[in-house]
């Protein structure tokens, strides 16, 4: 290659790195947060030998260190994209013969690792597996001596294989590729022992590990769940070998720079359609809320949903919890999409992202155990059985609350060997060691005072009504338990119970949401408005009988929607049961 394609070489190879940046950064940064809370990389040789000594622990050992950093989705994003981009350029460096041609292939396997990490489930280590192998190829290439490659080579493949897990077989490839190239007479011979030897490692560590021979086959630590295989970074991983084997073809007619600048166009199209198709907005959209939940940003999350209403029950009881925290919930509640109660307090499903955010409503409620035991569980559905780091805190934070100070400090001492928790950690058992832990913890005194101390009941989210009302009676000042109360019983179209438990509320004047569910409650059980409470807007008579008028009339329920959509009625009358019977 000349100089100025070697510049332009560059200048592509940059391009990518931003474009990866970019895509993440802007469009995707939550689910880099959501890879770095399910795990919790640890400063410790015990943690090390833990990870390392399985088929492929070291590159996700190495993986698991990169994504700590992850907690920042900008410097997550930067590593992202050094990742992707290093892939490319090893690739490069295996190619035998260079080209502007060869050179745009070589971001094939870039792309397809791009696609890959749109997945939240795929794990940092595998590019880290992707890329070890073709460095090993690399350095080989560069001795001299054919011997002394040959026993390098034999000696890496179990080595790899021990480092990489079953990727190691690019290694094998790439190496074949230069060996049958660039060698003479049977080399081809030393090539294809090269391959049995990388398909007897799994048989062979089958015999060490325990682990079936299919998970040793399709590698460990490439995806969060072990079972499926990860099909586009195996794709990615061939066409690494590809690449490399068009490189070392005798090619005579070489594209000239016109229709190579033709290709890159093409792989840029190609990139960008597989990228997208890959991406799922619905997923990161709930991966923001949850983020923002965590991170207690309440006024965040009401900028958001005013800029895009959430419909997915996650997201709602994201953004109820929002208006619940800063005392909006009577009042704005229904000017946003409501899905009924399940958008209020989702139900509990038994895998490791649902209870997250719920978990996150509950201990704000006061219902510590609760927030406790989805904490717990989500950690133990983590596909791949790693720790978390965002639930260790949490578990920290419950048993504090609950005085197990013994379990708490034992998820505190592994919190402090990491980078990111270590100063929360230790500063949380300083102050456990000096008796001021409340003191100079507002929320965890917050969670003291508001926990359900009374311990013969059985928690049941069907019974949400009582618990709620549980809450309340061991707990009066506890507002956001009235709130939940009182949104619980509107959500289930429950007038009767909430008409029971008005009383509870101390709001004056009465939110706007409770006047219209009582005037529909006196609608049901009186002839005419006549002996209303006083506490009742006669505006708001005035717009019942609008409402009342219109639905009459049966317009079209866009046009309800447009005039009276963000009013308890028109939740009434057309959401939830009303879908649903």
């Amino acid at each position: 290659m000349s100089r100025a394609h070697r510049i332009a070489a560059m200048v592509m190879t940059a391009l990518m790195g931003i474009a990866v940046y970019l895509f993440f950064a802007f469009r995707y940064p939550y689910h880099i947060h959501f890879q770095e809370q399910y795990q919790l990389f640890e400063f410790t040789w015990k943690y090390f030998a833990e990870v390392t000594w399985v088929p492929g622990g070291l590159a996700d050992w190495i993986g698991r260190f990169i994504t700590q950093f992850f907690y920042y989705a900008p410097t997550g994003s930067v590593l992202m994209a050094v990742l992707v981009c290093g892939v490319q350029l090893l690739v490069w460096a295996a190619c035998r013969r260079r080209s502007l041609a060869v050179f745009a292939l070589t971001f094939i396997p870039a792309i397809l690792l791009t696609a890959f990490f749109c997945d939240e489930n795929a794990l940092t280590g595998s590019a880290v597996a992707v890329a070890l192998p073709l460095a090993c190829a690399v350095l080989c290439r560069k001795l001299g001596a054919v011997r002394t490659r040959y026993i390098v080579e034999t000696v890496l493949v179990p080595v790899l294989y021990l480092a990489c897990g079953p990727l190691c077989l690019l290694f094998v490839l790439v190496a074949a590729c230069h060996e049958v190239a660039g060698g003479e007479g049977r080399t081809w011979i030393f090539a294809l022992c090269m391959v049995v030897l990388a398909a007897l490692c799994p048989l062979a560590a089958g015999r060490i590990f325990p682990y079936t021979t299919a998970r040793l086959v399709q590698g460990i630590h490439y995806y969060r769940f072990p079972n499926l295989l990860p099909g586009m970074l195996y794709g990615a991983a061939l066409a690494c070998a590809a690449v490399v084997l068009v490189s070392c073809l005798k090619i005579r007619r070489q594209l000239k720079s016109v229709p190579s600048l033709a290709l890159y166009a093409v792989l840029v199209a190609a990139g960008t359609f597989l990228t997208l198709r890959a991406a799922d907005p619905a997923k990161e959209e709930w991966m923001r809320y949850d983020f923002m939940v965590r991170m207690q940003m309440w006024n965040r999350i009401m900028m958001q949903a005013d800029r895009h209403n959430p419909d997915n029950p996650k997201t709602v009881s994201c953004l109820n919890l929002a208006l619940a925290m800063t005392g909006r919930l009577p009042d704005s509640q229904f000017s946003y999409f409501q899905n009924g109660p399940d958008g209020l307090l989702p139900g509990y499903v038994g895998d490791f992202t649902n209870p997250v955010s719920t978990g996150e409503i509950y201990w704000h409620l006061g219902m510590v155990n609760t927030a406790q035991r989805y904490a717990f569980e989500a950690q133990e559905a983590i596909p791949d059985f790693q720790k978390s780091a965002r639930f260790y805190k949490r578990l920290a934070e419950t048993n504090l609350v609950n005085g197990d100070t013994a379990v708490a400090l034992k998820y505190l001492k592994a919190l402090q060997h990491t980078i990111f928790y270590r100063k929360w950690a230790k500063e949380t058992a300083d102050l456990v060691a000096d008796g001021t832990l409340f003191e100079k913890r507002p929320e965890l005194a917050r969670a003291r005072d508001f926990r359900l101390r009374e311990h013969d009941y059985l928690f049941s989210d069907t019974e949400m009504d009582s618990m709620l009302g549980l809450l309340n009676v061991e707990h009066p000042d506890n507002s956001m338990a009235i709130d939940y109360l009182m949104s619980w019983c509107l959500l289930r179209k429950d007038l009767n119970r909430f008409a029971e438990c008005l009383p509870l509320v101390k709001a004056s004047p009465l939110p706007q949401a409770y006047q219209e569910a009582l005037l529909l409650l006196w609608v049901f059980t009186h002839e005419d408005f006549n002996g209303l409470p006083p506490y009742i807007s006669p505006s708001n008579v005035q717009r019942l009988n609008r409402f009342m008028a219109d639905a009459n009339a049966r317009k079209s329920e866009s046009v309800m929607e447009a005039t009276y959509g963000k009013t308890y009625w028109f939740y009434y009358i057309y959401r939830y049961l009303n879908r649903q019977q």
